[in-house]
């Protein structure tokens, strides 16, 4: 790899972390359990590992599915703490000044089940990455890159003919003990297999690292249309070992931390030649709908340690192997920057109309813009309340989304407190849930449908038990909902 200056501010540790949870839509469903481990810099333990399991309140059901995969039910997690202390003690965890949080593919499931929860809790969902030297990382990506780019020291595992980067197979393949699916276990091969990266490939280590920031990866691809770097994403298959030389075309018009790159190991002519209505329809159709092939165009998402290396960085030997003639690849690049209003035609095809519906809830809507600083101040008086067990504070934000919260948060820890309409506003929100569902997450029909379907397909005495238990919490928690 080549050299790098030193990462400007360096962790004084990681925490590494993996969940378990309801289901995979991070807005609606909910963390069961938490596990952390926290590391120096050279990847050993300083202190003892941290886990959890997470209460869940009386409106949510999980996925039968999910709960046969990690064997985690509600009951198990009915004496654990409530969502908001689980989430305070590990926030406390992820804010110590120098922590790069860190996990195997976090930055896309667990990060958002973290950002969804501390703000369903009327927590700040993003402090805990920036603030005081904080950062994040990702595994994932530099396992794809190390297999592309570095791949000695590591065996890399296939499954079906395919290249697999599972952390299971990763473990299995390569002698790590690893218990999948439960957190801690996770959280411990994690670890292991990035003990065995880091000692395999230690520069690559070292730039991955350094460059794990936005700023660093913006460097790396702007100006636009002049330098080609190779930049490695589950987006391109792993028959192409999720690796493309792309350049920047264009900065995306709606959303500052991303760049619309092309991959230059494909044909780029649809680029230059079809207008931007003709290419947004080729990009975004279904693939049955797709006149052709899909363009070679990718949105790139700076703040998401994305794994970008001078295109310099990629060995003859390895070139070859990617399938990258690196000639073409150059003449290709050469005829974008050639293309006259090419960024302004490229950053029409990402051009968001404004029509998006809003989310039908305010739990679903943390991406609907940020809270103003007066209401950030009434949100943590309720928290120092909860925090000192404090009378519950006076609260009217202007913000309808914090009054939604604060309702239901109210609800869910101080049952005791309502008033007869702030009682019958959560009943009615339960029931609703219960019978139409909420967001991904099923209504007591579907559970209960989901519940019976998979008795009469699991076998195992495992999977039987945890059933039953599921069809149990479903009886508790209609019986609980009934006026």
């Amino acid at each position: 790899m080549p050299t790098t200056t030193a990462d400007p501010t360096p962790p004084t540790s990681f925490y590494w972390y993996d969940l378990e949870t309801t289901g995979t839509h991070p807005p609606s469903d909910r963390i069961m359990q938490f596990a952390g481990q926290r590391t120096d810099a050279e990847l050993r333990p300083l202190e003892d590992p941290y886990q959890t399991h997470v209460g869940l309140g009386a409106d949510v059901l999980p996925s039968p599915d999910a709960c046969l995969v990690t064997g985690i039910t509600p009951a198990q997690a009915a004496a654990a703490p409530h969502e908001w202390h689980a989430l305070d003690r590990i926030e406390r965890e992820l804010l110590r000044p120098g922590t790069c949080v860190v996990g195997y593919n976090n930055l896309r499931f667990d990060d958002e089940f973290l950002r969804h929860g501390f703000y369903r809790n009327l927590m700040d969902p993003y402090a805990w990455a920036w603030r005081d030297g904080n950062s994040r990382w990702d595994m994932i990506d530099l396992a794809r890159a190390a297999q592309a780019l570095r791949p000695q020291g590591v065996t890399w595992p296939r499954r079906d003919g395919a290249l697999s980067f599972k952390l299971a197979d990763l473990a299995a393949d390569n002698d790590i003990d690893h218990d999948p699916h439960i957190a801690p276990g996770d959280v411990d091969a994690t670890i292991e297999f990035a003990r065995l990266l880091k000692n395999a490939q230690p520069r690559l280590w070292k730039y991955a690292f350094a460059h794990r920031g936005r700023d660093q990866a913006q460097r790396l691809l702007t100006p636009l249309g002049r330098k080609v770097c190779a930049h490695v994403s589950a987006s391109y298959a792993s028959e192409r070992h999720c690796a493309a030389p792309v350049v920047a075309v264009a900065r995306h018009p709606d959303i500052a931390t991303r760049l619309i790159v092309a991959d230059l190991s494909r044909d780029v002519a649809a680029i230059i030649e079809e207008d931007a209505a003709t290419l947004r329809e080729r990009l975004f159709a279904p693939a049955d709908e797709r006149a052709g092939e899909r363009p070679p165009l990718k949105t790139l998402t700076l703040n998401r340690c994305p794994f970008v290396a001078p295109i310099a960085s990629v060995r003859p030997a390895d070139a070859a192997r990617l399938g990258w003639n690196l000639s073409v690849v150059e003449r290709r690049r050469r005829a974008l920057a050639a293309t006259s209003n090419l960024a302004e035609k490229i950053a029409d095809v990402y051009r968001q109309d404004g029509t998006r519906a809003a989310p039908a809830d305010a739990e679903l809507a943390l991406y609907s813009g940020f809270f103003d600083d007066a209401d950030r101040v009434q949100a943590e008086r309720v928290r120092q309340a909860l925090a000192t067990q404090s009378e519950w504070p006076p609260f009217a934000p202007k913000d309808e989304r914090l009054r939604t919260l604060g309702a239901r948060l109210k609800a869910r820890l101080r049952p005791d407190e309502l008033d007869a309409d702030e009682r019958e506003a959560w009943q009615g929100h339960v029931r609703r849930c219960l019978r139409d569902g909420f967001g991904e997450r099923p209504s007591l029909a579907e559970f209960r449908a989901d519940i019976e379907a998979l008795r009469r397909s699991e076998q195992s005495e495992q999977a039987r038990k945890v059933l039953r238990a599921l069809a149990d919490y479903a009886a508790r928690i209609e019986a609980a909902a009934a006026p």
